[in-house]
Formats: structure tokens, sequence, C-alpha cells
């Protein structure tokens, strides 16, 4: 260690000079050759004297009761001599380990050097880069040595600012506030972190395809995800269920599986666990496929905290945000958290790149909607692409409603494991008059036992009112309760709430009433509905896509916190939000006109009850005598069957299967159509799936998708008459993707939809309007819109003759004139135009509308690069997609970019002084509650560690960056 001593009395020049961070590591460790006290890296760069004491980063509880959910421990032992934080105790270990080999380095290198500047900042080392690293390739091999160390350095300057940025080595000071715990604790941590904390592919033994894990680990992770999930989900202990579950020989084995219990069940938590196990032990990237884009932004707050302290990354896909391809990282790996579309973007991506191996895992939650119309088929896509693929990815579905699992498990060649399990018990009701009757499900089906019969003290005016008791029903779990009402419409769920706030008690009306005052201040500053406003005084309010997402976020955060009793709502509520209640209300057996499916109806009486929040649940279903014979038909049928609705996208899957080269030949694409559901679910005699191929195929080569490269009917290259495509199409005819189909399948489009964009955008580019965004707007609106409502004419009139010079010009472009604005009006027929710019549609909808262009535009970014003579366009576009996701003022866009931050939360941060991401990732939890009001300690601390692991995001992607250079350098 002499030569460490020295080093300070040594000179080199700056480009070779050892790192600030070895030697100062170096002599800290000869100065405790045996103990690890301080051993903090963070401590050991920066020191205080010069740039201050580093701000305190308070970090979320961990409990002090090991008793009841950690393993009991013999040990007796102090944690006296430990100061260390847990969750980076393994990482000093091994440096500690590394210490000897880097010496014996350092002593080389010493040799060489003769002096360093101590006073140089870390980050300054990045620039080190001098023009010998341009040198030939003869005197490139004498550099070799020291490039490789300037390499090195640039990865512990990364490595430094992360840990920073975590920020956990302060708060471990003195007796860290993140682990109250007694000894046991704490020996138990150091024998996991010595034996097993963080075990890889080395240490969790693989055997073929099976892993085995460390005694002392956690399900096979590092201790200290235990105390994680009961700092942050509140559980101590996992169900029987779930332990048997992660112990399957289809999991040791990373076979494909699917798991069916009720919702509620636990389901995600398994997951969960399976996810980490791939990024921390594995090292591989995980995919998370959820259905809707609040729940991707619900999953990546609640799976930040983890991040941070595990030292993995949790990427959002959804909406307009997320990198296709994604960024290639080389220290960490991430979650992919992504809606089905951008799920769908990102799997071609790295197929394109060849780097699909890089995905050990993918989890589909919601498997059943791979029967449903629409996102049925992309879902459908998505699999059987990575199925056909064979590139050793473990895919785990999970549903509770799924009616044919033996046919799902066929088509994912995946183990079934099935349970009935609940946490909470979940007691069903019909009310048929004012008999209560308890729902009994059997095998002979469903059958109805009297129960009670409802009596309240109604006033003639109130039974005439509400004939069908449901203020009754609410009054008897809220306010100490709450309660779910599940409404047909819209429309019916106002009506409901209106009708609840007239026949509510004094003591729902003097519940909370300072904070739901607050509430109502903060909803007319969103510009809410007089009705909504008012309705919240009474601890009542409804929920509907009508409503912006700032007007939900603050009523879904109201309800969990107990500020809101009753939530009067449509049907998406049940599958698009977690928003569990004491008693669920199912207002009438239908959504919309039509009648209630079993598994929509188990959606939403599967909302009542949930562990550590309802010690009980109840679902209550009102039905007049007709309707119940209806709908006791529907239950008793069971669940429905999830069927391919893939036969509308087979353009598209294989338009992709030969852009991306997976199958170039017409026998290769009839082999991928065998590994869909498709291939399972319909298996008429009137056609077969090779017939439909070969369809698909000529349509696609006919409208000039594909185009015939090869094919042995010809000598040379097939004729292009596309008419008798037939003629020389074959099975071992080559394909190959035409500009446009290349163009399709990089935006992710249908192909329809692509040629429609090309339009659009070849008759932009004769006379686009650029006065302002009402162009480009159209341009990236969908054209699907359309079909959600119906033209207001006398509005759009209106609309029209209000149009400054900007409007006029977009509407000229565009083909509409004041004579069929005036016909419009008249209600006469309209013979000129573009039929779907007539729009008079909700906030809500425009707000949906407004999220879908902000991902249309993205998609179009990808799509005008494929095209060359639309480079323009894709520049626009590109500009235009942030815009609209936002859609607030600039300052507020770097707050928004946080998961489930809507304007509103924004403005509260901003207001408290919280103006960038930056200023959140070192508040402490106290300082963020007491500057934003009806902030829970929970919420905060997750939005501390989401600002954080977006910072180590982007110092990820600067790493990648460099990597980068650095490859290109050496090449």
């Amino acid at each position: 260690m002499d030569s460490a001593n020295n080093i300070k009395d040594t000179s080199t020049p700056k480009r070779r000079r050892l790192s600030k961070t070895e030697i100062v590591r170096l002599t800290k460790f000869s100065q405790e050759s045996n103990s690890l006290v301080n051993c903090s890296p963070i401590r050991s760069v920066i020191n205080e004297d010069e740039v201050g004491v580093v701000e305190r980063c308070d970090s979320p509880h961990l409990p002090c009761n090991q008793v009841e959910f950690l393993y009991e421990s013999n040990n007796n032992g102090s944690y006296s001599d430990i100061r260390c934080s847990p969750a980076n105790l393994t990482n000093q270990l091994s440096q500690c380990q590394s210490l000897s080999v880097q010496s014996e380095k350092l002593s080389e290198n010493n040799k060489q050097t003769s002096g360093i500047n101590q006073n140089t900042g870390i980050l300054q080392e990045i620039e080190d880069i001098s023009d010998d690293m341009f040198d030939s390739k003869l005197e490139q091999s004498v550099h070799n040595h020291e490039e490789k160390k300037f390499i090195d350095e640039i990865e512990e300057s990364f490595d430094l600012i992360n840990e920073s940025i975590t920020n956990l080595h302060d708060a471990m000071k003195n007796k860290s506030d993140l682990f109250e715990t007694r000894d046991s604790f704490l020996l138990d941590i150091k024998e996991s972190c010595v034996e097993g904390h963080t075990p890889n592919v080395d240490q969790g033994k693989v055997i073929g395809k099976q892993e085995s894990f460390p005694s002392t680990s956690f399900y096979g992770l590092p201790l200290i995800t235990k105390g994680l999930f009961k700092t942050y989900r509140n559980i101590e202990k996992f169900y029987d269920w779930q332990e048997e579950c992660l112990n399957l020989n289809a999991i040791k084995k990373r076979q494909n599986l699917i798991f069916a219990l009720p919702t509620s069940g636990g389901k995600t938590l398994v997951a969960e666990v399976l996810m980490l196990r791939e990024v921390l032990n594995r090292k591989k990237n995980a995919l998370f496929i959820l259905p809707f884009v609040a729940i991707v932004q619900e999953k990546i707050w609640s799976l930040s905290p983890f991040a941070v302290q595990l030292d993995f990354l949790v990427e959002e896909y959804a909406a307009g945000k997320g990198h296709i391809p994604p960024k290639k990282r080389r220290k960490k790996n991430s979650i992919y958290v992504a809606t089905i579309e951008k799920g769908l973007a990102l799997v071609r991506s790295l197929i394109e790149l060849n780097r699909l191996n890089e995905i050990g895992l993918i989890v589909v939650d919601e498997l059943h909607l791979i029967g449903e119309k629409g996102r049925g088929g992309t879902l459908e896509m998505l699999l059987s692409t990575v199925i056909f693929t064979n590139q050793d990815i473990q895919i785990v579905g999970m549903s509770a409603t799924i009616g044919n699992l033996h046919e799902i498990a066929k088509f994912l060649r995946a183990d079934v494991f099935q349970r009935q399990f609940r946490p909470v018990e979940l007691v069903e009701y019909v009310k048929l008059g004012n008999m209560l009757h308890r729902i009994q499900w059997g095998e002979a089906g469903v059958e109805v036992i009297p129960d009670r019969e409802l009596v309240y003290d109604y006033s003639a005016a109130a039974v005439n009112l509400d004939p069908d008791l449901l203020g009754g029903l609410v009054s008897e779990v809220v306010p100490d309760g709450s309660c779910l009402v599940f409404c047909p419409t819209k429309r019916n769920c106002e009506n409901v709430a209106a009708l609840l706030c007239k026949l509510q008690r004094r003591e729902m009306t003097s519940h909370r009433t300072s904070e739901r005052e607050a509430l109502e201040r903060g909803l007319r500053a969103e510009g809410a509905s007089a009705e909504l406003s008012r309705a919240v005084r009474y601890g009542v309010a409804y929920h509907h896509a009508g409503l912006s997402s700032d007007e939900r976020v603050l009523l879904e955060h109201a309800f969990r916190s107990g500020v809101i009793s009753v939530l009067c709502c449509t049907s998406t509520l049940a599958a698009g939000v977690n928003l569990p209640a004491r008693r669920v209300i199912v207002r009438a057996p239908f959504v919309g006109t039509a009648l209630l499916s079993l598994g929509a109806y188990r959606q939403m009486a599967g909302r009542a009850g949930r562990a550590g929040v309802c010690s009980t649940g109840e679902s209550i279903i009102i039905c007049d005598a007709r309707s119940w014979l209806q709908l006791s038909d529907v239950l008793r049928g069971g669940l429905a069957p999830a069927r391919s609705v893939l036969r509308g996208g087979l353009h598209s899957l294989l338009l992709s299967a030969v852009a991306l080269g997976l199958a170039t030949s017409v026998q290769k694409l009839r082999e991928l159509l065998q590994c869909t559901l498709l291939a399972i679910t319909e298996n008429d005699e009137n056609w077969s799936l090779d017939s439909i191929c070969d369809d698909v195929v000529q349509s696609l080569v006919k409208c000039g998708a594909l185009e015939v490269t090869k094919s042995p009917t010809f000598d040379s290259s097939p004729p292009s008459d596309s008419a008798h495509v037939h003629s020389y199409l074959n099975d071992d005819s080559q394909l190959t993707v035409s500009k446009l189909g290349k163009a399709a399948i990089k935006g992710c489009m249908d192909l329809s939809v692509a040629r429609q964009l090309l339009e659009d955008l070849e008759v932009a580019a004769r006379g686009l309007v650029l006065m302002g965004s009402l162009h480009l707007l159209y341009l990236v609106t969908p054209h699907d819109a359309a079909s959600l409502v119906r033209p207001d004419y006398r509005h759009y009139y209106s609309l029209y003759c209000n149009l400054d010079e900007e409007g006029v010009q977009t509407a000229r472009v565009l083909g509409i004139t004041e004579m069929n604005a005036v016909r419009m009006m008249t209600g006469k027929a309209i013979t000129v135009g573009n039929k779907s710019v007539w729009y008079c549609i909700p906030r809500g909808t425009v707000q949906s509308v407004m999220a879908s262009s902000s991902a249309f535009a993205s998609c179009g970014v990808r799509f005008c690069s494929e095209l060359e003579r639309l480079w323009a366009f894709g520049a626009l576009l590109a500009e235009l997609a942030p815009r609209l996701q936002h859609c607030a003022d600039p300052g507020l866009a770097p707050l928004m970019e946080l998961p489930a931050v809507k304007k509103a939360r924004a403005l509260q941060l901003s207001r408290a002084g919280y103006k960038r991401i930056e200023d959140l990732a070192k508040a402490s939890v106290d300082e963020l509650m007491s500057g934003v009001s009806h902030l829970s300690r929970t919420s905060a601390n997750q939005l501390i560690s989401a600002a954080r692991m977006m910072l180590i995001e982007k110092v990820e992607n600067l790493r990648a960056e460099a990597e980068d250079v650095m490859e290109e350098l050496n090449a």
C-alpha cells in the first residue's frame, strides 16, 4: 500500500492520470483495512470541507416488526459496527474484495505517473479525449491500455453520479431512518448481502433452464426486497398460493405460464417478483404489458422506489413516451412498462436490430383482452411474433376472466395455474324489488337465496325520487366506508350522483368538510362543471371518460383517501383504475344498451374488498324480474371464451414479418400463422389457414405493399402485372416490402392508416398552413375519432363563422367552404368536403383524442423517416408530439414527465418551488408534504423515487451514448 500513499507526490499527463475515485478509495481502504465503517463511495469522493455537506434526503421508512415478516434469526449480534446502507452493502463488499486487484494496477500505474490534480471534478474527466485517440491503427495499440483506463473512468463517473442521485448514504449516517430495525434484521441483511444479495446467473445456479437460489434470499431476490414490499405495499407475508406459484416447476424451468385467479387475488405481486428476478438475477430486461395508459403510469409510480434502491430502471412506453428502439444499456437492466400498442412497437424495433434477446420475460396483464376487437389483434400479433422468433423468452399471462384457458395455454405453449383464492371475502347480492338475495355459485350454476328485506326511513317524496333505494344502500356503508356505483352510461352517472346528493344524511354532509372544500376549489380551477363541484361537498362524485384527466386524477386521489365516499362511474373504471371499495353497487345489468357479460360483472364486483383496505367486500346488482332472467342465463353460461380477432389484422402481421426478415417466403408466412391464436380457435372446415395466408399475400402484392423478388415460376423477375399475381406466386416465392410498407411498419400503423396518412400529407404538401397548429392537428388526429361522436352542425357553423385567417386557410385546404357550413346547418346533403373534420365532443373525449393524436404524431415521425420526400413533415411532427402530450405551460412540461403527474399536480409542485425534476429528487418527504397540500407520505415517497428514477435514466442514456461513441472510435 506504499504506492497508494505516495500517489499524491506523482505527476502524469492529464489524460493518463489515475482517477480521483480510485486514489481516494485506495487511501480510505488502507486506513480502514478491515472495517466497513464510512465506506460509501460517495463520501470518499466528496470533500465536505470544500463543497459542504450533501443535502439529506429522507427515505421511506421500513418496518420494525421483523418477527412477523422477516425470517427468524437466532443471531443476537449488535449493529453498532454496520453503518452502510443495506441497499448498497453488497456493492461495498464487492468493491472491497476487488481493491487488492485495483491496488496492484495502481502500483503499476504509479511507476509511470508523477503527479495528479485532485481539484478536478469527476465529470470533467469525460472531456479529456485528446487527439491521439484518432491515431493510426499502428499507433493505436500503444494507447489501448490508456483508452481502456479512460473508459473505466467514464463508467465510474456515471456510477458515482447515479449513487449521488440515489443519495442513500447520508440517510444511513446516523442510525438511518430508512431502516428502523432491530439487531436481527441487520444481521440477516449482512448475511444475505455476503451470501445471497443480488444473486446473478452464477450465484443462482442454473441447471439447463432450471434456476435455484440461495436459502438466505427472498424468493431468489436480495433480502432487502422484503423490507421494500413491507414499506411500499404493506405486504408482510405472501399468500400460500403465491408461494406455491413461485415454486412451480414451470417457473423454475422458465416455461411459459398462465395464472388465473379472481380480481384482487394478488396476481400482480407474483409478476413483480418474476420481473425483479429477471433484471437482478438473469441480467435481462422484462416487458410488462398493461391495457391502459393510466395503469402503466400507476405501475411506473409503484415500481420506481424498487428501481432506485435495487439498481435497475423502469421505463414508460405509453402514449408519446418511450424510446423506439430502446436505449441499449450495458450496466443496468430495465423493466419496460408498456401499453399493448407500444409493446408491439418496442418488440418490432428490437427484432429489426437483432436485439430481441435482451428481453428475457414478457408479462401480460388482463390476458383476456386478446379476444377484444382492436387491441386484441395487436396483442395477438405481439405474442405470435415473439413465439415465432423462438428466442427463449418466457411469457407469463394473468387474467381473472378467461373462459377457454386450455386454448389460450395451447397458443402460448404454457402451463396453467388456476385457483379461486380471494384474500377478502366477497359477498354477492342481487336486489329484486325490496328484497336482497344472496348469490350462491355452485356446481348447478347460480342460485339466489333471500337474505333480508330493505326498509329505510324514506319519506313519500324520497320513495318517488329513489324507488330503487340507492340512497339507503349507500348510506349503510358511508362515510366510514366507500362505495362504487357502476352505471350504464355517462349521463346516468351524473344523474345518480345528483340523486345521491339529495338523499345524503347529516353525518355524510359533515364528514371532512375542509378537505372537500379544497377539492371543490381544485376542481373549479380545472374547469369542472358546477354540478360536479357541488356534488363533492356531499362526498359524492361521478367519474367517466367525459371528464378531463386532471379531474379524474383529483377524484381518484380523493376517493382513495376517503374524502370522496361515493363514486358513480362507468364500467371502464373496473378495468382501468385501481379503486377498491367497501361496497360495489351495479345500478343496472347493462353496459350502454348491451346486457352485462359475466366477465364485465366479475370485473365490477371484484372491486369490492381489497386486502389492506377493507376487511370485507359486498357487491349488489339491481335488477327487475325481467332483467334478472336474462342476466341469470348469462351468469350460468360461464365466462365467454377469448377468440382470435386477428383476421382483420393479418395484413399488418404478414407485412411486418417480411419487413423484419422473420419470414420472407410464402411458406414461412404460413408457419408464422400456425403460431397464432387464430390457428387454434378458428377450426372452421369451410376455410384453411393456408388459403387465407395466400389471399392476404396476394392482396398485399396487388396493392404494392409487398413485392416478389424471386419466383421459381420465372427465370427472371416476375411480371409487373399485379392482376395475375396468383400465376407466379407460390410457396418458394421470395418477398420484400415496398417503401410504403416499410414506413407503415416503422410507424406501427395498419396499412390502410398509412395510406390515409400518406394521402393527407401529399395534399398538405401542396398547401400546408403554418400560421398556427390547426392544419398539423388535423393531420395527426386519428380518423376513427370521428366515429366517436355525432356532429352538431349548428355549433359547427358558429365556429366556422368565427375562424381567424389561419382557420379559414386550413378549412379551404381541407375542402370546407362557407357553402358547406350553411348546408350542414340547414341539414342539406354535403357533396364535397371531408366529414372527418366535423367535431363537437366533451372535454374528456377531446383529451382522449389529444392523447391518441400525440401517440400518432410520434408514429408519424417514424413513418416520415422512411419516406425521404416527407422529411419536412417528420421535423414538424417531432415538435408537435410533446406539445400535444402535455398541453400546458412549457414550464410545467418537465414535471409532467413524471408518471401520473397531470397539470393540477404539476402546478402544485411548481408553486411550492419544485420547478425541475432535480428539485424533487433532492427533496425530503417532510418538505414535500408541507409544501404540497393533500399529499400523503406514501405518495411523497413515490414521487421522490420517480424523480430520482428519471434522473438515473437520463444518466444511463448519456452513458449509453458515451459507450456507443467509444465503440465507434475503437472500430
